[in-house]
């Protein structure tokens, strides 16, 4: 016997923001590349540098963000509802390694003395920069700031946004004492603030691409509500994960002798939707006695005694009426 759940959670407002935000961004980024060959500023220039990494950010969670809405087909069962996941690691995973870049540099400035910098154009471009991308952490944060695809995104955000009020509080005491030290110690309190938010992303998309538990529904608490269930006798092959942000589970359900296998799965389908917010389902029912899997503890001891010396492979073997998604 088994059951099969399916909902997919709304995208388009995250879509939307980071259509809005990209176009932002690539607005500003042109103005500024504009503005740069005009006055001849490299401050301006190499901001617009730094801009394009933001851009290539956005156009990447919006990719991801296309790729996950793609339908299931045949050897896809789940469509492409990881690619939110892998975008953010992705974009967390860069951000670090700009971090890095960031940290290396303001340390060899600091220890060679070689810290002077034009404040002037440093002060136009923080201002403006802080703007866009307060407007756009903004409409990102709104739009779902509990989707992984949209935190990762979100995080560039608030990292040029503290990079820009940093550059404005640097171009400030540069220009009025002259302390053009304070852009180099900025930049190392940024890059560890900033690294902080991307280890959180990046550990959140670890464990969705590595099919851990999700971190909101512990497998402990799943497995004991579900031995609380009436007429239960065990629980075998019990794997939890999550896909898109969405929990999955599947379990074999051994009934107690004279249960009804329906009326079980029946309570087991209604604590895990409409208690633990478990909607993509797929529950086995088993006879008593042993379970042929190999995770279950008695297979594992049969086998033991199979192999009394420990040679040979041990292999699992699927049976009852489990589906796959």
């Amino acid at each position: 016997m088994g059951t099969h759940t399916h909902s997919r959670p709304p995208r388009e407002r995250a879509r939307r923001a980071l259509r809005v935000a990209l176009a932002l961004n690539l607005a500003f980024l042109g103005l500024e590349t504009v503005i740069a060959f005009i006055s001849g500023s490299l401050a301006l220039l190499s901001d617009a540098a730094h801009m394009v990494s933001d851009v290539a950010a956005l156009a990447l969670a919006l990719l991801a963000s296309e790729f996950a809405l793609r339908p299931a087909v045949q050897g896809r069962t789940y469509g492409f509802a990881r690619a939110e996941a892998l975008g953010a690691f992705a974009n967390a995973l860069f951000l670090a390694f700009a971090c890095a870049l960031i940290v290396h540099s303001a340390i060899g400035r600091l220890s060679t003395g070689d810290t002077h910098f034009e404040p002037e154009p440093v002060l136009v471009v923080g201002v403006a920069g802080l703007v866009v991308n307060l407007a756009s952490a903004w409409y990102l944060a709104r739009s779902g700031g509990d989707n992984l695809n949209i935190r990762g995104a979100l995080i560039h955000m608030l990292a040029d946004a503290l990079g820009s009020l940093g550059a404005i509080v640097a171009a400030v005491l540069a220009s009025t004492w002259a302390i053009h030290s304070a852009d180099s110690i900025l930049s190392l309190g940024i890059a560890v603030l900033v690294l902080f938010s991307a280890w959180g992303v990046l550990r959140d998309a670890t464990r969705a691409l590595l099919d851990f538990a999700p971190t909101h529904l512990p497998q402990e608490r799943v497995e004991a509500e579900l031995r609380g269930l009436a007429g239960l006798s065990e629980i075998h092959e019990l794997h939890l994960w999550s896909v898109g942000g969405a929990p999955v589970l599947t379990a074999h359900l051994v009934p107690e002798p004279g249960v009804a296998p329906g009326d079980l799965l029946a309570r087991a389908e209604h604590l895990l939707r409409e208690h633990l917010g478990v909607v993509h389902t797929t529950l086995q029912i088993d006879d008593p006695g042993p379970c042929a899997q190999r995770r279950c503890p008695l297979f594992d001891e049969q086998l033991a005694q199979l192999r009394p010396h420990g040679h040979g492979h041990g292999h699992g073997h699927s049976h009852g009426h489990g589906h796959a998604h």
